[in-house]
């Protein structure tokens, strides 16, 4: 509704209506005037009004004959019946069918203002409850239209899809879910998430932490679970309600199932591949240490030098075949074997002094310094592969020379070991993908260094195994420092 409210004067009487018009004009009303009931009807059938002021006694159609009329078409618009002293009983009645009121003349302007300006007041507010009500209806049914939507579009998904509320109940759930979990009798919601999954399922219990708030905001726990000859990957996440409050979670569940079995049979074929190659090289390699050694008669020096050349090469193979072996065992989780209490501090030594000699040769410094360490729970063979691995990296990556400096130092609840060089340096674009498998850094002044580019994974992966961590700050040019922090034992 406007803010301009229109005002129909009906009476036969010009003065009253001319009267009525000055009056309600200069309240800022825009006024229509007609002489009798039948002149009214015409006016609302042609524009909108909002109040009628109504006389009773009028020739061709009268004020009670107009007012049966509009109640039936216009049952909104208060009517205000304008009637002599000597009709007050039929305004009274005109009142029990349907009129707002009535005013009397003589009018007192002040009290015809006040009656006009409730019916006004009354015709906003049922307008304006009007408009709320259509607004209802409308959003009802938008928001209908689109749960209608959402459950087409969750119903055709072929991944599962599980919503939980603030007690773990169930409240929606697609077909999918229904097939992953191989359950053929219907389930009807709300029911408790143990109808979908058993009590000592892992996922009930990330649900709970997830309700509990003990899971990172906004962070989705991604984790694999069993359903049958399946394997499920359940994605999970905090669903917000109000004032950014927990109201429940969203899991969407994945068969992963055909991945895992190409992922066996890639481990499978690497393992068959490397363990067939491994055996013909070992031969080669002694046959051709036989040669070299003269026990199959005296070689010329470009005869050394061409064998010698076919030793590295087997060696890099060997060491491929080695680390290809390494990382399918760290995927079946059979590398770590078995973790006993371990003196870090003489591993790195004995690591620090086997590469020595080697880093003399290239015309680095290599040193160590240790302080406070306590031994760690872990394999020695493993944690003898992670310091091989990164002093080894540290001096290929130096060929100018420099400094190779290892410390490691004890931190309270962890020790912490860094191995620093001052070498080329890896550019921070680079750096997020270093631990990637077969990924090697890209160098002019590094060319010649050989290598799988499986070293660092590995190394990734017997620190995160030993529930450590390791991170890595770069600058080209500069050099690189690895840092790894490993639980010690208090």
């Amino acid at each position: 509704m406007s803010e301009t409210c229109n005002v129909l004067v009906v009476d036969d009487e010009k003065p009253i209506r001319e009267g009525c018009e000055r009056v309600l004009s200069g309240k800022g009303y825009d006024v229509f005037k007609a002489e009798n009931g039948q002149q009214a009807l015409e006016t609302m059938a042609r524009q909108p009004v909002d109040i009628v002021l109504l006389d009773l006694k009028m020739p061709v159609m009268s004020g009670e004959e107009m007012l049966e009329i509009a109640r039936q078409k216009y049952p909104d618009i208060p009517v205000i019946i304008i009637t002599g002293h000597g009709t007050v009983d039929t305004a009274v009645e005109c009142m029990k069918k349907g009129a707002y009121d009535f005013i009397t003349k003589p009018f007192q302007i002040d009290q015809f203002l006040i009656t006009v300006e409730r019916a006004a007041e009354k015709r906003k507010l049922e307008q304006k409850a009007k408009e709320y009500r259509e607004q209802n209806i409308r959003n009802l049914y938008d928001l209908h239209l689109e749960k209608s939507r959402i459950k087409t579009i969750i119903n055709c998904m072929a991944n599962g899809v599980m919503v939980t509320n603030r007690n773990l109940e169930v409240v929606l759930h697609n077909p999918a879910l229904m097939r992953l979990l191989e359950k053929s009798h219907e389930i009807q919601n709300p029911v408790p998430v143990t109808e979908f999954f058993g009590d000592n399922e892992p996922l009930i219990e990330t649900l709970k932490k997830i309700q509990q708030g003990k899971e990172e905001h906004g962070v989705a726990v991604s984790q694999e679970i069993h359903a049958g000859k399946k394997i499920l990957r359940a994605i999970s996440a905090a669903a917000p309600g109000p004032d950014d409050e927990i109201a429940g979670t969203v899991t969407v569940l994945e068969d992963i199932t055909p991945f895992k079995q190409l992922d066996q049979m890639k481990t499978d074929f690497v393992n068959m591949v490397a363990h067939e190659l491994r055996s013909p090289l070992v031969s080669i390699r002694q046959l051709n240490n036989v040669l070299l050694e003269g026990l199959a008669g005296p070689l010329s020096e470009k005869q050394q030098d061409l064998l010698q050349r076919g030793l590295k090469k087997i060696d890099t193979l060997l060491e491929l075949i080695n680390d290809l072996l390494d990382v399918a065992k760290i995927e079946a989780g059979k590398y770590i074997q078995h973790q006993a209490p371990t003196n870090i501090d003489k591993i790195i030594k004995e690591t620090v002094d086997l590469m020595l000699p080697r880093a003399q040769e290239q015309g680095i410094h290599l040193t160590i310094k240790t302080t406070n360490l306590k031994p760690v729970k872990a394999d020695p063979k493993a944690i003898e592969e992670i310091f091989s691995n990164l002093i080894s990296n540290a001096i290929n990556y130096s060929p100018d020379g420099g400094e190779v400096v290892v410390t490691a130092e004890g931190l309270g609840e962890y020790i912490e070991i860094k191995v620093k060089d001052n070498g080329v340096g890896i550019p921070q674009e680079e750096l997020p993908k270093i631990f990637d498998k077969f990924y090697r850094v890209k160098h002019p002044r590094t060319r010649e260094v050989m290598g799988t580019g499986l070293g660092l994974a590995i190394v990734k992966a017997i620190v995160e195994n030993h529930q450590g961590s390791i991170d890595v700050e770069s600058e080209p040019n500069k050099g690189t420092t690895f840092r790894i922090l490993l639980p010690a034992i208090v």
